[in-house]
């Protein structure tokens, strides 16, 4: 593999990456082939081995990177917030957020679930501990952690689908505020409630944008 920290190399990886990330934004992965992504990325296909052992070491890198892009905004976005409920919400709508503001990447994330939906996905541990914490609290009255999990990750997925699909403004509020409602109610939230912490979300993180990947921390100022 090529030795990581030579710009040279750095910059041969960007380039894969790059390709990748394009390539499987719009086709399935098992369209791509490694002679497409070296072609799209201008080097030689000894290059690709150089760096990535197979194409699904270069589909986990790409997918790997997004989510946690998109991971660190959700934690931005609930920073000091405690309540499972509230939580959950706020890391749906940032997702669906990121499909406006990036949807090449999100694009990605939509063809790409290999290994998405295993509780000790690190990518997931965010969800679990929510999850394992609104069960705790009562906040929560699903049977399982698991089925929770899985049924969390169904539904962003296809809203996800659904934004990509039709990336307006209009379209990404009315289907988080829908969305997060409804999961919030399959968790065992009131009705009632599960719709006002459900528009709140959608307004602030998606309609305003308040915590999308593209948006600089709030002391970056400072």
């Amino acid at each position: 593999m090529a030795e990581r920290g030579n710009p040279r190399a750095e910059r041969t990886r960007a380039a894969l990456i790059a390709a990748g990330r394009r390539l499987y934004s719009e086709r399935p992965v098992d369209a791509v082939t490694v002679d497409d992504i070296v072609q799209a990325a201008s080097v030689g296909k000894g290059s690709f081995y150089n760096h990535f052992v197979d194409r699904e070491a270069l589909v986990r890198a790409i997918s790997s990177e997004i989510r946690g892009q998109v991971e660190t905004a959700v934690s931005r976005a609930n920073a000091g917030v405690e309540d499972p409920a509230r939580r959950m919400a706020r890391a749906v709508c940032t997702y669906l957020r990121f499909a406006l503001d990036g949807p090449e990447p999100a694009g990605v994330l939509v063809r790409v679930h290999s290994g998405h939906t295993s509780l000790t996905a690190p990518l997931n541990r965010g969800l679990v501990e929510d999850i394992e914490a609104g069960l705790a609290s009562g906040r929560f009255t699903v049977a399982t952690v698991e089925a929770a999990v899985l049924y969390v990750l169904g539904v962003t997925q296809m809203a996800l689908v659904g934004v990509v699909q039709e990336p307006t403004l209009a379209y990404a509020v009315s289907l988080s505020q829908q969305m997060c409602a409804l999961i919030l109610r399959g968790l065992g939230v009131a009705s009632a409630e599960a719709d006002l912490i459900a528009a709140q979300a959608s307004d602030e993180i998606v309609r305003k944008g308040a915590f999308s990947v593209t948006a600089a921390p709030a002391d970056a100022t400072h």
